[in-house]
This record gives structure tokens, sequence and C-alpha cells, in this order.
């Protein structure tokens, strides 16, 4: 009787588990949907389908069904070039690596003599832009910038980046619709989602910024020492006065 008690609560257990797993599963799907809703709301566009990475793809990796899937984004916040069909990129081989949720452009695949190397500790990431996100195109290789996403009319700063590439340096004379960040690894996935919820725009800090911030808090320091002397001058002076007292009496 025990052992039958035993097997028919572990079969309602098992039941009930897979219960919740399907209704995670399902939660999961309808808000990945009602956030595809949400960005054509806010955007507006048709979607579209576009090759996305499914884990981090080394250089020298086969693009195949195994690390690559194809989902549907909002069509102007993919970029420009993107891959949309697993056909078109299986087989290709990745000379530059691939990290996970990235989507899939011709930038992965090309071997050029001219290409700036990431720069080491970083990732690459591409990401749609266009004049009116990049400081009006003007962007050299090399250059500093801050990630910004705007949403729920709130401007947030995702993160610091530098210039690898852009469309319109790769090809001379071309318009700008994408660039290449070289990013913080622990950057690449925040930064992803926030391209597939919202235009990203990039920021050129200026040079003397960074400056003024380090002569703001040296000045800072230096007015923390110059407060701790005088205490200290303070102190000094009370201790003869002290002893003296201390004498006469």
């Amino acid at each position: 009787m025990k052992q039958r008690t035993r097997l028919i609560v572990s079969v309602v257990s098992g039941v009930v588990a897979a219960l919740v797993a399907l209704g995670y599963a399902a939660t999961v799907r309808e808000e990945a949907g009602r956030e595809r809703e949400e960005a054509l709301a806010r955007f507006g566009g048709e979607l579209v389908p576009v090759c996305v990475a499914t884990r981090d793809i080394a250089p020298g990796d086969t693009i195949d069904e195994a690390n690559v899937t194809v989902e549907e984004w909002v069509a102007h916040l993919a970029p420009a070039d993107a891959e949309t069909s697993l056909s078109a990129v299986a087989g290709k081989v990745a000379t530059s690596r691939i990290p996970k949720r990235a989507v899939l452009c011709p930038l992965y695949f090309e071997a050029r003599s001219d290409a700036v190397e990431v720069p080491g500790g970083a990732v690459a990431v591409s990401i749609a832009s266009d004049p009116e996100h990049a400081v009006g195109g003007a962007l050299a290789r090399g250059d500093a910038v801050d990630v910004y996403a705007f949403r729920n009319g709130v401007a947030d700063r995702i993160c610091a980046a530098s210039i690898v590439d852009t469309s319109a340096l790769a090809s001379s004379g071309a318009d700008l619709t994408w660039v290449t960040l070289a990013v913080d690894p622990s950057c690449v996935q925040e930064l992803l989602i926030a391209m597939s919820q919202a235009p990203l725009s990039l920021v050129v800090p200026g040079r003397d910024a960074s400056a003024a911030g380090s002569r703001s808090a040296s000045g800072s320091r230096d007015a923390q020492e110059e407060q701790e002397e005088a205490a200290g001058g303070k102190d000094d002076a009370s201790g003869p006065v002290a002893d003296s007292s201390g004498g006469g009496w």
C-alpha cells in the first residue's frame, strides 16, 4: 500500500512539474510577444527575419543551425545588411568573434587586409545606426563614445565603447547604416537587449570632460587635506595650553 501511495505521489508530482514548466514557457513566449508588440507600437515598422547567434561564436567556427537561429525583429532596429536566411549563412566561417544574441552581418565573415583589430579584452558588436544617432556620422576608427538607449522617455547610458568600423569607413562614400563597436564583454548582453528594444545613440564625450573631472576630484582632495591639516593644527595648539594650565595649578 505504501509503495503504491509513493508511486501515485511521484506521478502527481511529475505531472505538476510538467505543468509548471509548460506554464513558464508559455509565460516567456507571451512576454516576448508583448515586447515585440510594444516595440512595434513605439517605433512602428514591420517585423523582419534576422539571423541571431544563439551562443558566442569564435573566429574560425562554421555557421550552422547549432549556433544560429532566425528571429523576428522590428525592421529599422536591425542592421541594414543583417543576414535574414539561415541557408544563406550556413557553412560560412566567422572571421571575428560573434557575441551571443548578436545579429549576423557580412562584417563577421569579411577578411580585409585593412581591417581594424578589436582592442584586447574587448569584443566587437555591430549595431544599426544613422547620422542622426551617430553625431552626424562624424566617427573615426578608435573614437571613444558612450552608448545610450532612449526607453520609456528616459535616456539610459548602456556602456562606453570605441569605434572599430562603420559602413561609411568600410566603403568610402557609403551611407552610415551600421557601426561596429568594441565593448567590454560584461556589457554585451545589456547592449544587445537594448538594441532589440530601441534605437541606440552614440555620444562622443568632450576631450576636456575627463580632465575636468580629474581636476575637480584633485581639488576636492586638496581641500580635504587642507581641512585635515587645519584640524591637526588646532589639536597641536590646544595641547600645550592644557599642559601649561596644568603646570600652573
